[in-house]
């Protein structure tokens, strides 16, 4: 793990990163922490590393063994212990002027105010910054800087766990701690990198080899050249590559090397060695073998292009005949566009040729001449555009069907016309047959196919389709044969109405005005019993409107419901169900002594009565003068016994009826009194 790239400022924790790697009777370790303010606060308080052996002969350690391998926190040494490695290592030398050195340099150190304020903040990013890539390139000045260790204490087989912490208070900052787990047996060598590939140009060669695979195992490469591929020289001395352009936000894939030389055509070979945050060497890639070459700077252009008369393409084009033996052919290349992508259509085209012909052009053709030089460079020409000329329109579409769900997704789909220059299609729809229809596709679709969405729950019964082909010129074909699809019924019809009942001794008679929508199959009749739950088909029928249930029992509240169904079996919403009590019996006399008396003095009619049971709940009266139709008077509660009729006049012979219901519907016989005013 390369430190200095893995961290990154913005929105960073405060924590511990550890790697960890077993080696020889030894067991290396390195961290780093993830701030500057953390790396700081470390460098004063140190770090505390803890060891818990977890794994022994193959067997868990329960509870693990726990070790503190630093009694006292590990603290940077002292400056003066640096001065000696200083001499002949650079990266302690800059490990040593982050943690001591009295100024870091950086620009505009010396303004005042909040500049001074801004660099010293940047001071101190440098500091970390530079800090970490130095302990990345030295494990010697890593373990020097309190940021790596060699814990010699171990056991072969055995798997250790170990957690580094730093003694910083928490009331100055809380860092969390690191944690890694490491055994000591099945040590591997280091990987040698891989991909190596070495690029030839003019007086250089370019270098890449695979980063990302292996960027937790190397911090830093060597670059390694030999002229004869047996005895190499490392290139920059002991100086490493370091892929200093690598960060999360934008993690490199690959390494590059570009090796300057001082002349062409002469072979050189390469090869790359990976070092570990530890200072390990890995073995060495594979070799690779280049030479520098002369650039090819000859380049093709397009001069006259034209369209024989079998309507074929023929492309020219001019090229230094001196630069003839620098390049090994020609290529033309085609694109409908001309930003592309273009494609190879003539691959071997001999060095002195200087004409092509294109056999399949469509309505745009952008072409370029490419020059393959021996060395696989390549120059390109500008782009040539050629348009044919095209006014014949495409076959109208044919084989035009569709189909419509209840939810009103149409699905249509034709015949693929066979034109070569076609564009795509336009859909049409109107609601009306001899209407003109409208466009529903924005722009030309590619497919033969096309899905809509339509009401279905509309006043229109049908929909139609009809579809233009179009090429890339924009020519529209004629309209395919006119498609007509009928909207799937959803619409549940009007409801029917109760209009009237009639409860009779043995049966209740219902009335009810019909379904006014088409189409109706028929009429269903429900009813329930108000005390269950549960609706039964009563009655089925397409046109009466009658029906007389003598299917009850007395003293019952029946609720009454009608549905209308079309011939879709769409039913309609239920009318305003109607509550019925059925009648338990009209023989019994509930009321006694009933008068009626004229007070012409009071201009009144006094009525009086007496009921005989408890169980009365409602007394009706009647009233009506003679030859003339009674009409319910008067509705009074059971507990009622005495009635003053007020509205009278002179010379008029009244009649009054009474009639008692009981609290199960009983009703009494209907009693009778007449009387002259």
């Amino acid at each position: 793990m390369a430190f200095l790239v893995s961290f990154s400022q913005e929105n960073q924790k405060d924590e511990v990163k550890i790697v960890a790697r077993a080696n020889t009777g030894k067991i290396l370790l390195r961290w780093g922490v993830t701030t500057s303010s953390a790396w700081l606060k470390a460098n004063r308080y140190g770090y505390v590393i803890e060891r818990y052996t977890i794994l022994k002969k193959g067997q868990l350690v329960n509870p693990p063994i726990k070790k503190v391998i630093t009694p006292n926190p590990l603290l940077p040494s002292p400056v003066e212990d640096w001065e000696k490695i200083s001499e002949t290592n650079d990266y302690a030398a800059i490990l040593a002027q982050a943690l001591y050195g009295e100024s870091f340099e950086v620009e505009e150190m010396q303004q005042g105010g909040l500049a001074s304020i801004v660099n010293k903040s940047r001071e101190i990013e440098q500091r970390f910054s530079f800090g970490l890539f130095a302990a990345d390139m030295s494990f010697e000045a890593a373990k020097l800087a309190a940021l790596g260790y060699e814990d010699k204490d171990i056991v072969a087989g055995e798997e250790y766990l170990y957690i580094i912490q730093t003694a910083v208070p928490e009331s100055l900052l809380k860092i969390k701690e690191g944690k890694v787990s490491v055994k000591t047996s099945g040590i591997e060598p280091l990987p040698p990198p891989v991909d190596l590939i070495a690029v030839p140009r003019d007086r250089s060669i370019m270098l890449t080899w695979e980063y990302d695979l292996f960027r937790s195992i190397y911090t830093s490469y060597y670059i390694e050249r030999s002229e004869d591929g047996t005895n190499f020289k490392r290139l920059g001395g002991d100086t490493p590559l370091v892929n200093l352009n690598d960060s999360p936000e934008n993690p490199a894939k690959r390494m590059f090397y570009i090796d300057t030389l001082s002349q062409n055509n002469k072979k050189y070979y390469y090869r790359v060695l990976g070092i570990s945050p530890f200072g390990e060497q890995s073995g060495s890639s594979k070799v690779v073998a280049a030479e520098g070459v002369k650039e090819l700077t000859a380049i093709p252009y397009i001069s006259k292009h034209k369209i024989d008369d079998s309507g074929n393409i023929i492309i020219s084009w001019d090229f230094k005949k001196e630069a003839e033996n620098e390049i090994s052919r020609f290529e033309l290349n085609w694109a409908p566009k001309e930003k592309g992508p273009y494609k190879v259509v003539k691959s071997d085209l001999p060095p002195n040729s200087r004409t092509s012909v294109y056999t399949q052009p469509e309505e745009s053709n952008y072409f370029r001449v490419v020059a393959i030089g021996k060395n696989n460079q390549s120059t390109s020409s500008l782009t040539a555009f050629v348009q044919t000329v095209d006014s014949l329109p495409p076959a109208p579409p044919v084989g035009l069907q569709g189909v419509i769900d209840t939810l009103g997704i149409v699905k249509l789909n034709w015949t693929a016309n066979l034109e070569n220059d076609m564009l795509g299609y336009r859909v049409f729809r109107g609601n009306l047959k001899n209407d003109e229809l409208s466009q529903i596709t924005i722009a030309p679709i590619v497919n033969n196919s096309f899905v809509d969405t339509v009401q279905v729950k509309s006043l229109n019964d049908k929909v139609f389709y009809q579809v233009v082909a179009v090429d890339k010129r924009y020519n529209m074909s004629g309209y395919s044969d006119l498609l007509e699809l009928k909207k799937p019924n959803v619409v549940p019809p009007s409801s029917p109405v109760f209009s009237g009942y009639k409860v009779n001794n043995s049966a209740i008679s219902l009335t009810w005005i019909n379904s006014t929508s088409a189409n109706i199959k028929n009429h269903l009749l429900y009813r329930k019993n108000v005390e269950k739950s549960e609706w039964k088909l009563l009655f089925k029928t397409d046109t009466v409107s009658t029906y007389t249930d003598a299917q009850i029992n007395p003293g019952i509240k029946y609720r009454y419901a009608i549905y209308a169904e079309n011939e879709a079996g769409i039913q309609s919403v239920s009318s305003t169900p109607i509550t019925v009590t059925s009648r338990i019996s009209v023989d019994e006399d509930f009321v006694k002594g009933f008068t009626v008396i004229p007070d012409r003095t009071n201009n009144k009619i006094v009525l009086n009565w007496r009921k005989t049971s408890a169980m009365i709940t409602e007394i009706l009266i009647y009233k009506s003068k003679k030859e003339e139709k009674p009409t319910l008077w008067k509705q009074l509660p059971g507990s009622i016994n005495k009635l003053a009729d007020e509205s009278v006049s002179p010379n008029n012979t009244y009649v009054y009826q009474i009639k008692a219901i009981s609290n199960k519907g009983n009703h009494s016989k209907l009693k009778k009194k007449e009387v002259k005013f």
